[in-house]
């Protein structure tokens, strides 16, 4: 019984102190207004397409959970199409072939900082990311510490 009457008071005392306690909230607040109509300038745009890339005397074969390679095959002669990820750059020459089998992370950080940095995905990736800098592009009148 002593149990049960400690712990009414103790959760009374507990509805007291958190409904008694008046929070202020912030009367002003901070906040950006964009316009998409008001935009100065754009980056180059990113072509991406499904591709079928042609092979002979192979096959596609599963060797694990969405990985996929290709093999010699064993018996006659066969043709098909593996699909790829052609990225592409409309206005340059420079174009891509990713594989199927890319994870969404991967696949959605290659763009976004090819888009953001204007550099074409290269392989190494690793290289990539080292090498496509904001610096390269953004402008000079944002002050940014870029190596934070």
């Amino acid at each position: 019984m002593t149990w049960r009457i400690a712990f009414f008071f103790l959760l009374i005392v507990f509805i007291v102190f958190n409904c008694s306690e008046t929070r202020k909230m912030p009367t002003e607040r901070i906040a950006r207004a964009m316009q998409p109509s008001e935009i100065s300038s754009f980056h180059p745009e990113i072509s991406i397409t499904v591709g079928w890339v042609p092979y002979q005397n192979q096959k596609l074969v599963r060797t694990g959970r969405n990985e996929w390679k290709m093999v010699k095959r064993q018996d006659d002669e066969r043709e098909g199409a593996a699909p790829v990820i052609l990225v592409s750059y409309p206005r340059t020459k420079d174009s891509i072939l990713l594989d199927m089998d890319i994870t969404n992370e991967l696949l959605g950080k290659l763009i976004k900082h090819s888009a953001i940095t204007q550099e074409p995905i290269k392989r190494p990736f690793s290289t990539f990311f080292e090498e496509a800098q904001c610096k390269k592009c953004h402008p000079a009148h944002i002050k940014l510490d870029f190596d934070e």
